[in-house]
């Protein structure tokens, strides 16, 4: 039997690395005395994964954790104990329970929505040209540091990951909202899609840094809030299908 929870990655948390959000996690399954199945070997490990890694600094209602046991359990009963077992920070929104031999959730993912906020004071006119001219593109090839390869830089279509991008403008909100708008500063809002494929995927402060490059917009790529909304699977005809089958939701 397998656990399935969708999982938040609140603002409080942004900042702590991939493997320390897995951590946390691993050590609230403990707490929570889930029959957790464990690897073979001179160093067993709880059998846990995330569907698709977050990057740092980004928020998310939209995490993935699977979970293999070595006994059936009441899947109600084990997603209010790992519930409560969790610190500050993140919060089971769904869970869902399967067999052994389903599909794993870190293959099924075929892609990730995205919302992306940046302080902006110039022409929004320069953006809405810059979206258009990306979707007439027939490629936009970015190059970003790549430390752990031989050569040191990775060049990426842009385009084979992200198709469209949808972009407004909004009052800034929040902390600094009155002296930002005395300034003439608004939010740049941008929505779009990053396919998840077999031979890999981008990040979404990464299209901020191409449409920087391509098109000299200067966004403020580190003043960016980036929030993942959705995680889904994809269909045969390209369709978003959810990433639990039989979900259950938790109410707050």
């Amino acid at each position: 039997m397998k656990l399935r929870f969708q999982i938040t990655k609140d603002k409080e948390i942004r900042f702590i690395s991939h493997l320390e959000y897995l951590r946390t996690i691993g050590r609230a399954f403990r707490r929570a005395k889930l029959p957790v199945a464990y690897s073979q070997g001179f160093n067993p490990h709880m059998k846990y994964s995330l569907a698709s890694a977050l990057g740092v600094g980004v928020v998310s209602r939209a995490e993935y954790v699977e979970l293999d046991l070595t006994e059936p359990v009441v899947p109600s009963e084990a997603a209010e104990a790992f519930k409560k077992a969790l610190p500050r920070g993140i919060r089971v929104l769904a869970y869902d329970a399967v067999d052994d031999h389903a599909q794993a959730l870190m293959a099924a993912a075929g892609g990730a929505g995205y919302r992306v906020s940046v302080p902006w004071q110039g022409d929004f006119a320069r953006v809405e040209a810059a979206v258009a001219a990306f979707h007439a593109a027939p490629e936009l090839l970015f190059e970003k540091a790549a430390p752990k390869t031989k050569k040191k830089v990775k060049q990426i279509d842009v385009k084979r990951y992200i198709s469209r991008i949808d972009v407004t403008q909004e009052a800034v909100t929040g902390e600094g909202a009155a002296e930002a708008a005395a300034r003439g500063i608004r939010a740049l809002v941008f929505t779009f899609d990053i396919a998840i494929t077999p031979q890999g995927s981008m990040k979404a402060v990464d299209l901020l840094n191409a449409l920087n490059h391509a098109y000299g917009l200067d966004l403020p790529v580190v003043l960016a809030d980036i929030e993942r909304l959705s995680l889904y699977r994809t269909g045969p005809a390209g369709e978003h299908l959810p990433m639990l089958d039989n979900q259950a939701m938790f109410k707050a």
